[in-house]
């Protein structure tokens, strides 16, 4: 490669690596909801015409949470796959599992706890959660078409006991057994069911699960 196109490379990733944090600053700190959204206002401010991935702003992101907060964060990340854990065996006979950002590791403020279940009826899981003393903020179905829903019928959110908040979605079979790709790390959204949380929870509590990440010691 000749020195010429060499430098020009190094400048555009710099661009990136430039947009990717800002973008990763915004989400943090909810200036921004979604991921193209920061990115595009991330790159208007700092007057740059390139655009990361979405796995490049979401690597800054844990970057920045980690930066921000320290030990904190692991910890927090802990409680929240904690809290998981007990309402996942709440739901148990719903077949839940863990997705989104407490499954993966990279946490904002803002972060929910993501449970899906393999069941279609909303009124057995609301009788449940409300059973066992869980306050249920908001539900509703979630109406858009396919494939934007992804097998995704109901939402419950629920206020947790310890003042975080839980989003409880109920899937249709074939959409559960076989989850799309993410749209950020690009494998499918398998997330992890109780007994593997469980394993998680005590060996390696701090585990990120983001595909091709090496060496994740280095973020403690």
């Amino acid at each position: 490669m000749r020195p010429r196109d060499r430098k020009l490379r190094q400048r555009l990733q710099q661009a990136r690596e430039a947009v990717a944090l800002e973008a990763a600053r915004l989400l943090y700190h909810g200036a921004c909801k979604e991921y193209i959204e920061a990115k595009r206002a991330a790159a208007q401010k700092l007057g740059i015409n390139v655009l990361p991935s979405n796995r490049e702003i979401a690597i800054k992101l844990l970057e920045y949470a980690v930066l921000v907060e320290g030990d904190e964060y692991w910890r927090r990340l802990r409680r929240f796959r904690e809290e998981a854990l007990h309402l996942m065996m709440i739901l148990s006979s719903f077949r839940p599992r863990l997705v989104g950002s407490v499954w993966r590791g990279v946490i904002k403020p803002s972060s929910d706890i993501d449970i899906e279940l393999d069941f279609t009826d909303p009124e057995p899981v609301r009788k449940k959660l409300l059973k066992e003393g869980y306050q249920i903020i908001e539900e509703s179905p979630i109406d858009v078409p396919e494939p934007l829903r992804y097998g995704s019928l109901w939402r419950i959110k629920v206020k947790m006991p310890a003042g975080s908040r839980a989003e409880v979605i109920l899937k249709e079979h074939e959409w559960y057994v076989r989850p799309p790709r993410c749209d950020i790390y690009g494998d499918p959204k398998k997330g992890l069911n109780p007994v593997e949380l469980r394993e998680v929870l005590e060996k390696r509590p701090d585990m990120l699960f983001i595909p091709g990440l090496e060496g994740d010691d280095e973020w403690r």
